[in-house]
């Protein structure tokens, strides 16, 4: 009789379950995923880079301190830490699809004499017919996989960063080089300017003037160098140390290569990039958690059994011992709660559109980044192709003002002219290289930095 009442309940449990019924995972839209980027790229170049793509840049001090970075960097170190939290968490849920069993024992005060002792013996179980608790779980283990995905965007981002300081180092220091060249080159200029004023062919006021160049260029060194300090502190940090005995050996980036990458299909770029998969990942787990929220619309049936042995002595529990055993099914449903879970649901409903909102936002952002990134490398290139003429004829403009001032065919206002476009000219091209290099390590960082989502799930549907 017992069974057929258990049948029975199960029977009608599986004919309401079709009232929790769940919608499927939001996907994007055809319109959020281009065909294909429409920036250019180097022929020949590798598409998609590889998982060590800072090698590429053929620097082993680089190789070096990237390794650092990822034994010593201390974001990524608390990144690996959630995730062991992200694991427990999927277990604790878990727990909830297994029966419970507990064990007790009593022992009452004696008031005859003997010692009423017991042992018991209980376990239950919660039927999951509406899914709420395989729900619950999925939502852990989506929650799961945006943690793991967090620790690849805080490993892609400690890596970069890494690659972009030591670049922006290196450039300073190439800074620095060209400030004191400069200098030099106004020195002489002064030292032409004092010999002509000895022959009272120029006027205190020219000497002056170039002090003052000289005073000024001299300013822009302690400038250049705090920078220097700081970003060689910024780079210490990096590692997970302390700026203090920390240097690099390179002085300029002449013996960095240059390397190249190209995009795949922008659909294969939605399972490369970790920011893309936390946030796809967190709609999964909206969506097991709205689906949690209507099963707990429902009933909750649980099945209990408890067995024990109890006696009025302690010893009588080997030889007098009392069994007793039970089991029953229970079947729960509120009836009023104000509104409460129905609002849980409600919330639940909304949070699932929010993130999917911000999954298109950050499909979109990352299309985005791809494409402003390959612009900026074409654009970089050409520019640095004319600061270089700039460069050089600005040297030969120099040159001419020098010697023709030496001589006295022009006015020292030529010379000042000439130099302060050369020095310009000069810093320009500089940078722009600077910025030529920078641009590379975001076009690997946009590019996910080699790594592939191995559980891509909304990324393979488009």
């Amino acid at each position: 009789m017992f069974a057929k009442r258990v049948l029975l309940a199960g029977v009608c449990a599986l004919a309401l379950a079709a009232c929790a019924t769940t919608s499927p995972v939001p996907e994007l839209a055809s319109s959020d995923v281009p065909m294909a980027f429409e920036q250019p790229v180097a022929d020949q170049a590798p598409i998609w880079p590889k998982p060590d793509w800072w090698r590429g840049f053929g620097s082993e001090e680089l190789n070096g301190l990237i390794v650092s970075a990822q034994s010593g960097n201390l974001d990524l170190a608390a990144a690996e830490t959630r995730i062991l939290q992200a694991d427990a968490r999927v277990r604790a849920v878990g727990s909830a699809l297994l029966p419970t069993v507990s064990i007790g024992a009593s022992s009452d005060l004696p008031t005859d004499g003997g010692t009423p002792t017991g042992v018991s013996i209980a376990a239950s179980y919660e039927f999951d017919f509406w899914g709420r608790n395989r729900s619950l779980l999925t939502a852990a283990q989506a929650s799961n996989r945006a943690t793991r995905a967090d620790r690849e965007t805080v490993a892609l981002t400690a890596t970069a960063t890494t690659a972009t300081t030591y670049f922006q180092l290196l450039s300073l220091r190439e800074r620095i080089e060209i400030a004191r060249l400069n200098l030099e080159n106004v020195k002489a200029v002064l030292a032409v300017t004092d010999a002509r004023v000895r022959k009272g062919v120029a006027s205190p006021r020219e000497r002056a003037r170039q002090r003052q160049t000289i005073a000024g260029q001299r300013a822009q060194i302690p400038q250049l160098e705090q920078q220097e300090l700081e970003t060689r502190a910024a780079l210490a940090l990096l590692l997970g140390r302390p700026p203090e005995g920390f240097d690099v050996t390179a002085r300029d980036l002449t013996a960095i290569a240059s390397p190249s990458v190209a995009p795949g299909l922008p659909s294969e770029l939605l399972a490369r990039r970790p920011d893309v998969v936390t946030v796809e990942a967190n709609l999964e787990g909206a969506n097991a958690n709205l689906a949690a929220a209507r099963a707990a619309l429902l009933p909750s049936i649980s099945l209990t059994a408890s067995g024990g042995v109890s006696t009025g002595t302690l010893t009588g529990l080997v030889t007098n011992p009392l069994f007793s055993a039970g089991i029953g099914l229970s079947l729960a449903q509120t009836i009023f709660d104000a509104g409460r879970r129905g609002a849980v649901t409600d919330e639940a409903r909304a949070r699932e559109q929010e993130l999917l909102l911000a999954y298109r936002s950050t499909v979109i952002t990352a299309f985005s980044e791809v494409e402003t990134t390959l612009g900026s490398i074409a654009n970089l290139s050409a520019e640095v192709a004319f600061r270089e003429e700039q460069a050089a004829q600005a040297q030969i403009a120099f040159d001419i003002a020098q010697a023709r001032y030496r001589e006295g065919v022009d006015n020292f206002l030529v010379v000042l002219d000439a130099q302060r476009s050369l020095y310009q000219s000069r810093d320009q091209l500089q940078q722009s290289r600077h910025q030529q290099w920078l641009q590379l390590v975001p076009l690997y960082r946009a590019l996910g930095g080699g790594w592939e989502d191995p559980n891509a799930t909304i990324a393979q549907q488009q």
